[in-house]
């Protein structure tokens, strides 16, 4: 139920009915504050639930005219965002790490977030960030769930070999490289019968998760021969070193490709544009900031690899900037934006990799 009193919101409204109103948000998983802006810059706030639909339904009975609803991203998602934009209100997500934020610290309450919020977007300083369909969203968060998967096999393979050097056990060469015959090397072990229940505890939640992995990668290369995404997916695979996980990740992650405008964009998405401080006579220097995409940036930084080794073309570029830069993780890095910027055109075009353009 919303709080505040119906008679001041009347009255903070009444004579600005035909201005113009910025509204900013503070959204939770059980409340959303708001505040109201006039264009006289005085604001109105108060709480109300979180709950989307009944959200729109009340910014829709108050009859202003609504120049911009701000919030940020953030766990609640963009359900939000979807029902303000079917109901044709403007509404602007923004990246937390975007916000303009004050050299010292101050007070912080959820009123004074949202306050902030309405009079950034009043003066138009909040970049928005790209709010996915409901179908974009559900395909990423598959493609998110496998890559989940791998992280906790890896972990669970890594917690047998702990478990075996804990307890004195020299790791053989089938547990180390986890070949088909490593659980028959740990069923071997002289293990106490307190150990061996731990150690087939271990076994059989690697058992499940590689099971899962192996679902969730099925659905996946179902995904992928779906007519929407099957050109995307054959283009992008054409490119030598780029297989399937890097393209459908690339695919899904960068969804509506043409919503870039320029190359930098993309490499700035991805957080694999260098930042350049310049001040006075110093030598500016370039370096990754740790934001954008970063299990895709890995990624890239995998198949540029492969691509030097398998085109001559990267070849000669990888040479090229190792020869100035000196350090072969910076050419690698600075060859896999130029392979996600090749990327980005494929996705676009729908073509197949030419190495002489």
């Amino acid at each position: 139920m919303a709080k505040y009193s119906l008679s001041a919101l009347q009255s903070f409204l009444s004579i600005y009915q035909d201005e113009p109103f910025w509204i900013g948000l503070d959204v939770h998983k059980r409340s959303y504050h708001v505040a109201l802006l006039r264009a006289d810059d005085k604001a109105f706030a108060f709480t109300t639930v979180a709950n989307p639909e009944v959200f729109v339904k009340q910014l829709s009975q108050l009859n202003i005219q609504v120049a911009g609803v701000a919030y940020e991203a953030g766990p609640t998602g963009f359900s939000l965002a979807r029902a303000l934009q079917a109901t044709g209100f403007p509404v602007t997500v923004a990246a937390p790490s975007k916000i303009p934020r004050s050299v010292s610290p101050g007070s912080k309450t959820d009123r004074l977030d949202c306050l902030k919020l309405a009079h950034y977007c009043s003066k138009g300083l909040i970049r928005p960030i790209a709010v996915p369909s409901a179908a974009e969203e559900a395909q990423r968060s598959l493609l998110r769930r496998r890559h989940q998967l791998i992280d906790r096999v890896r972990q669970c393979k890594q917690r047998i070999k702990g478990f075996l050097l804990y307890h004195g056990f020299e790791e053989t060469e089938a547990v180390r490289n986890w070949r088909s015959d490593s659980r028959e090397n740990i069923a071997a072990l002289p293990l106490l019968p307190e150990g061996r229940l731990t150690i087939d505890s271990h076994l059989r939640e690697l058992e499940f998760l590689q099971q899962e992995l192996s679902e969730v990668a099925g659905q996946l290369e179902q995904l992928n021969r779906h007519p929407k995404h099957r050109p995307v997916i054959r283009a992008l695979t054409s490119v030598p070193g780029v297989g399937k996980v890097v393209a459908t990740t690339f695919h899904l992650e960068l969804f509506r490709p043409e919503r870039f405008h320029r190359s930098e964009e993309v490499t700035s998405y991805l957080g694999l544009a260098p930042t350049v401080r310049h001040s006075g006579e110093k030598t500016p220097r370039g370096y990754l900031m740790p934001v954008g995409q970063k299990r895709l940036r890995s990624l890239l930084i995998e198949a540029a690899w492969i691509w030097r080794a398998k085109d001559a073309k990267a070849s000669e570029m990888y040479n090229k900037l190792l020869s100035k830069t000196g350090i072969p993780q910076k050419a690698i890095t600075a060859l896999a934006r130029k392979l996600a910027i090749i990327l980005w055109r494929l996705s676009i075009e729908q073509r197949a990799y030419r190495p002489s353009v």
